[in-house]
């Protein structure tokens, strides 16, 4: 016997399913969608092998919600261990004294987002975005009550001098804002870096007004070419940036080990939301040796040339198919190439051909929440062989070719 329960339901429930990209009806032959890293790179061996290692010379602790002589500490912010070498690790990055109070680890980088968005927005404050985003990110802001409002980005990333007049502006009219939230390199789908100047600006921009930084840093270490610009947690010295990033894109999404690197106030207020009893404290002292014996920076140099190669394939591909209806600029990293179609293209004739010839690209509305991006795709590159972007990008083109108006 069942009974309907419509009125028993959170409103959180009752506005709509959890966010999800579906798939179209057609069958797929050419997957751009996912921005998944790919499989062949996952270090299966080096990882089983310092399992075995933890597994042995650990034992049963290593499985347990905490170890004993820390307690509390690990039980919010996790093993203690993996925070000492991550703050090793971007102390060494940045230039600053880090230790592991600096940290907290989460399950992958979009939980950090989560606990920053419930340890630092409170209904009716607003959250500064880019004008096309990560859509999970403003999923929590709003879900903490937050007023969405979009600053424009450009090719040096967002864009700093808007972002000003915007706090300004709604300061006159009584509103507080209270969190801005960037992906300042390789900027999600635009694939953008926020320039020196700008990183600078908004650092200056934010401790003015006090307001607080999100930085979203889950693509920062897939750079295939250029210098690494200084990140935002490098250059505040106000206390304002907090920094989130994982293994996710890097190692293995299945990990589920991210964290969130800020000041130990900022990590406090994180760790005070934090209700889920903490990570996986077995993998954490596995990766903290995967990432302490240099081989996630072997892994990552590896890895680099594997999604540069698919990156330039795709590259190369457009350019010889798409040439005459596409516009995009290459990107110095991540995953993706962010795709404007020409107004010459009959757009709805064009999306028709494309699902017939089963090519899929995430469109470009997903990120922006409205039409604006209707004329924009998303190319994921990262998860599919040479071959098949090849192929795809080529199909991609006849399609185009054929919806000319």
């Amino acid at each position: 016997m069942s009974s309907k329960i419509d009125d028993l339901v959170s409103t959180a429930v009752a506005g709509g399913p959890p966010l999800f990209f579906p798939q179209p009806e057609g069958e797929i032959h050419y997957n751009f969608d996912q921005g998944n890293p790919a499989t062949e790179t996952f270090p299966l061996a080096a990882l089983a092998a310092l399992e075995d290692d933890v597994r042995r010379e650990v034992g049963g602790p290593s499985y347990d919600y905490f170890d004993a002589a820390t307690g509390y500490e690990e039980l919010v912010l996790g093993w203690r261990g993996l925070r000492g070498v991550l703050a090793d690790r971007f102390a060494a990055r940045d230039g600053r004294q880090l230790d592991p109070m600096n940290l907290i680890l989460t399950s992958g980088s979009v939980q950090g987002i989560a606990l920053v968005a419930k340890a630092f927005v409170d209904p009716g404050d607003v959250v500064l975005v880019e004008a096309a985003t990560f859509p999970y990110a403003v999923r929590f802001f709003e879900a903490a009550g937050a007023e969405i409002v979009p600053v424009p980005v450009d090719s040096d990333g967002m864009d700093v001098e808007a972002l000003d007049a915007t706090i300004e502006e709604l300061l006159r009219s009584g509103r507080r804002s209270k969190l801005i939230y960037t992906i300042p390199t390789f900027q999600l789908p635009t694939g953008t870096c926020l320039s020196l100047e700008r990183r600078r600006r908004l650092v200056e921009i934010a401790n003015r007004h006090r307001v607080m930084v999100h930085e979203d840093n889950v693509y920062a270490e897939l750079r295939y070419d250029g210098d690494p610009l200084p990140t935002l947690f490098s250059l505040d010295q106000g206390g304002l940036v907090v920094q989130s990033d994982s293994f996710s894109k890097t190692v293995a999404p299945a990990l589920r080990l991210g964290w969130v690197l800020g000041s130990h106030q900022a990590i406090a207020a994180v760790g005070a939301v934090r209700q889920d009893l903490g990570v996986n404290q077995h993998l954490a002292r596995v990766m903290a040796r995967f990432t302490e014996s240099g081989m996630l920076d072997r892994h990552i140099g590896e890895i680099r040339k594997v999604y540069r190669a698919k990156r330039d394939t795709a590259v190369a591909g457009l350019r010889e198919h798409c040439a005459e209806w596409v516009d995009f600029t290459v990107p110095d990293g991540s995953f993706f190439l962010w795709l404007r179609i020409s107004e010459q293209i009959d757009w709805d004739a064009a999306a028709a051909r494309v699902a017939e010839a089963g090519v899929y690209c995430r469109p470009g509305e997903r990120f922006s929440g409205d039409a604006g991006g209707g004329r924009f795709l998303r190319m994921a590159f990262s998860n599919v062989s040479t071959e098949t972007i090849a192929e795809g990008v080529a199909a991609l083109g006849r399609a185009l070719k054929a919806s000319v108006r």
